[in-house]
C-alpha cells in the first residue's frame, strides 16, 4: 500500500499494488508482474497491471506491457506508460462535453518520457465546430515549452499558441528566458498577433546584487499595432552603514494604425543611497531623472535633482517626544508634462502618536491621537504649511460591545507649487457602535459626520449603515445591511444573506434591493452537495434585476461508483467578452485530483455577492 504523500498528494487515496516481486525503499519502489488498482475491495472494479514497474517518488513512474480491466475484462493494452508524479506536471485526463465556441469535443492525452528528467504529454482536441487541435507539453530539466495548433473550421485559418520558459546559470550568472506567441487565437480576436519576449540575467555578490533585463512585446489587430520595449540595469548593495539602490531603464512603445504612428522614448534614471548614522537615524540622498529622446517633449513624473534628507526619532535626538520622527529635507525638483517646472523645496516634518494601539481588546477605555505638522519653503517665495490628526476613543460596553469615536482632521496653509505637497482637505467626526445582544444576535451602526459641510452645499452626514447579524451556531449565519441617507431622510439600500449547512449539504442565498427604483438588483442562490441515494447535486444561480437577466446558471451533477465518479457539468456565463456556455461529462477515479470551474465566472472570479467565504 502506498500512501498519498509517496506520490506528492497527486492521488488522494492509498495506491494498492500485488506482484510477484516487489521491493525499494521509502522514495523508490520496483514491481514485476504486478497489478495496481485504488479500489480497496477484495475484487476491484479496475486495476492496471504491468510486466514491470518503476517509481520514483516526486518524480515519475514507468510501466511496461501495460493492462487495463474493468470488471474483471481487459479493455485496453500498451506496451509502455509513464506517469508524472510531480506537482508542476499537469495530470492528462481525458475529457469530453459541449461549448458554444467548441460544440461536441472531446481531448484525450498521452504522457510520454522523451529522455530522463523529460516528461511530456500530447493532447488531441477533437472539436465539433473547430476541428482537431493538438497540445505539445514538454518539460525538461531547466524549464518547459508549450505549443497549441489548430486548423481552425470556422475561421479557415491555423490557429498556433506557444509559450516557453528556460533557466540557466552561465557560472555565476544566473538568466532566465521568458517567451510567448499567439496567433489567430478564437478565445481572443480571430486576426489578433501577438508575442513577448523577457529575459533577465542577475549576478548575486556577497554585498548585493546586479540585474539586466530586457523585454519586447507586439500586439497586432487589424491595422492596428502596438510595440513596447524596455531594458534595464539595477544594482543594490550594502556596504556596512550604507545601502545604495541605482537603476536606470529605457522605455519605449509606438502605436500604428494605417498610416499614422505615435510613439515615446525616455530614459528613467534613479538612484538611492541611505547612511545609518545612529540606531534611529538615517541620511539619505535621493537622485531621479526622466530624459525623452528625440522630438519627443511629453513626459511626466517627479523629479528630484536631488534631493538631501535627514530622519530621526526623538529618542534618539534626546526629545522628550515617544512615539515621534522628525525630518528635515532640501532638494531641487522638477515636476509637469509639456510645462514643467523647476523648484528648490527645503522641509521641516514632524509626526508621531501618543500611544501605542492595544494588540488585544482592552476592557478599558483607550486614547488613541496620532499627529503630522509639515513646513515647506520653495524657491519662488511661496509657503506652506499642513496640519494632519487622527483621535480615536474607544469605550468597551461589555465583553464584545463597544463604541469607537474618531476625529479626522487635514489642511494644508499656504501654496504649493509642486504637486508633492498638494493635500486634500476634511474635518469628519465618524462613529462605530458594535452591540452584542445575547443568543447569537448582534448590531452595528456606523456613520460620519462632514464639519465643514456646514459652510458649503455639499451633504454632512455620510450613509447611516445598519447591520443587523444572526448566529447561533457555527452552521448557521444571516445578516441584513440597511443604507439610509440622514441628508433626504430615504432608505438607499438593503441587502441580505444566508449561509445554512446541514449535514454535508451548504445553502447559500444573498440578494439586494433598491428602495429608490423599488427593484430587486441581485439575487443569488447556490446549493451544494444535495445528497439522494448516490448522487450528489449542486446548483447555483446569480440574476441581475437591472438588466432582467440572469449573469450565470451552473449545475453539477455526480454519481458515485465506489471508486469512480460519474459527473456531469453544466455552466452558463452569458456576459463578458465571449458567452461561456457549455455541457462536460467526465467518468473520473476519486483518487485523482479534479479542478472543476464549477462556482466561477469566465475570468476565474467566484460568482455571486458571498466570494470566497463559501
Amino acid at each position: 500500500e502506498l500512501k498519498p504523500a509517496f506520490t506528492e498528494n497527486r492521488l488522494l487515496e492509498s495506491l494498492y499494488l500485488h506482484g510477484e516481486r516487489l521491493e525499494g525503499t521509502e522514495n523508490r519502489v520496483h514491481a514485476e508482474l504486478c497489478t495496481a488498482t485504488t479500489c480497496a475491495l477484495h475484487h476491484p472494479h479496475f486495476s492496471w497491471s504491468a510486466h514491470t514497474l518503476d517509481a520514483i517518488a516526486g518524480e515519475r513512474a514507468i510501466l511496461r506491457d501495460v493492462r487495463l480491466r474493468i470488471l474483471g475484462r481487459t479493455v485496453l493494452s500498451v506496451p509502455y506508460v509513464a506517469v508524472p508524479l510531480r506537482d508542476d506536471d499537469p495530470s492528462p485526463l481525458p475529457d469530453a462535453g459541449f461549448t458554444e465556441e467548441e460544440g461536441f469535443y472531446l481531448r484525450y492525452a498521452i504522457a510520454y518520457l522523451l529522455a530522463q528528467g523529460a516528461l511530456g504529454s500530447t493532447r488531441f482536441d477533437l472539436m465539433q465546430k473547430r476541428g482537431l487541435g493538438v497540445n505539445l507539453q514538454q518539460n525538461y530539466a531547466r524549464g518547459d515549452l508549450n505549443l497549441y495548433l489548430l486548423r481552425d473550421l470556422r475561421q479557415r485559418r491555423d490557429s498556433l499558441t506557444g509559450r516557453w520558459q528556460h533557466g540557466q546559470n552561465l557560472g555565476a550568472i544566473q538568466t532566465r528566458w521568458n517567451a510567448e506567441y499567439r496567433r489567430n487565437s478564437y478565445l481572443l480576436f480571430s486576426d489578433n498577433t501577438a508575442w513577448n519576449l523577457r529575459t533577465d540575467w542577475t549576478l548575486p555578490t556577497p554585498t548585493g546584487q546586479s540585474r539586466l533585463s530586457l523585454a519586447e512585446s507586439r500586439n497586432r489587430t487589424g491595422a492596428f499595432e502596438n510595440r513596447n520595449r524596455a531594458l534595464s540595469l539595477q544594482d543594490a548593495r550594502t556596504l556596512g552603514r550604507l545601502q545604495s539602490n541605482l537603476s536606470g531603464e529605457y522605455l519605449e512603445f509606438e502605436n500604428r494604425f494605417s498610416s499614422t504612428r505615435t510613439g515615446n522614448r525616455q530614459w528613467n534614471l534613479r538612484a538611492n543611497l541611505r547612511y545609518t548614522l545612529e540606531r534611529e537615524m538615517n541620511l539619505q540622498l535621493d537622485w531621479e531623472r526622466f530624459l525623452p529622446i528625440g522630438e519627443t517633449n511629453v513626459f511626466g513624473g517627479l523629479e528630484r535633482l536631488p534631493e538631501l534628507s535627514l530622519a530621526a526619532s526623538a529618542r534618539s535626538l534626546g526629545l522628550p517626544l515617544p512615539d515621534s520622527q522628525l525630518s528635515v529635507s532640501v532638494g531641487r525638483f522638477a515636476e509637469g508634462f509639456q510645462t514643467r517646472i523647476v523648484r528648490e523645496r527645503y522641509a521641516f516634518e514632524w509626526q508621531g502618536r501618543s500611544s501605542s494601539p492595544a494588540r488585544a481588546p482592552d476592557p478599558r477605555p483607550t486614547t488613541l491621537w496620532s499627529y503630522r505638522f509639515r513646513q515647506t519653503f520653495y524657491s519662488d517665495d511661496t509657503a506652506q504649511y499642513l496640519l494632519q490628526s487622527t483621535m480615536e476613543q474607544r469605550l468597551p460596553l461589555g465583553r464584545q460591545s463597544s463604541l469607537n469615536l474618531r476625529w479626522n482632521y487635514l489642511r494644508p496653509y499656504g501654496y504649493s507649487p509642486l504637486g508633492l505637497d498638494r493635500a486634500g482637505v476634511y474635518n469628519l467626526l465618524s462613529g462605530e457602535l458594535r452591540w452584542f445582544v445575547g443568543g447569537g444576535w448582534s448590531l452595528a451602526a456606523q456613520t460620519s459626520y462632514d464639519l465643514r459641510a456646514v459652510n458649503t452645499e455639499r451633504d454632512p452626514w455620510s450613509l447611516l449603515n445598519l447591520n443587523l447579524e444572526y448566529q447561533p451556531a457555527e452552521w448557521l449565519r444571516w445578516r441584513m445591511q440597511l443604507g439610509y441617507d440622514p441628508n433626504r431622510e430615504r432608505w438607499r439600500s438593503v441587502q441580505t444573506d444566508l449561509q445554512w449547512r446541514f449535514g454535508d449539504s451548504r445553502l447559500a442565498l444573498a440578494a439586494r434591493y433598491d428602495p429608490e427604483r423599488a427593484r430587486w438588483g441581485s439575487l443569488f442562490l447556490r446549493v451544494d452537495t444535495l445528497k439522494w441515494g448516490r448522487s450528489r447535486i449542486s446548483f447555483l444561480t446569480q440574476y441581475n434585476g437591472y438588466l432582467n437577466r440572469f449573469e450565470s446558471r451552473q449545475a453539477l451533477w455526480t454519481y458515485d461508483l465506489h471508486c469512480a465518479e460519474l459527473e456531469v457539468r453544466y455552466r452558463d456565463n452569458p456576459l463578458g467578452f465571449r458567452r461561456d456556455t457549455g455541457l462536460q461529462v467526465f467518468l473520473r477515479l476519486k483518487a485523482l485530483p479534479a479542478f472543476s470551474r464549477y462556482g466561477y465566472g469566465q475570468l476565474g472570479q467566484p460568482v455571486g455577492t458571498l466570494g470566497t467565504e463559501f
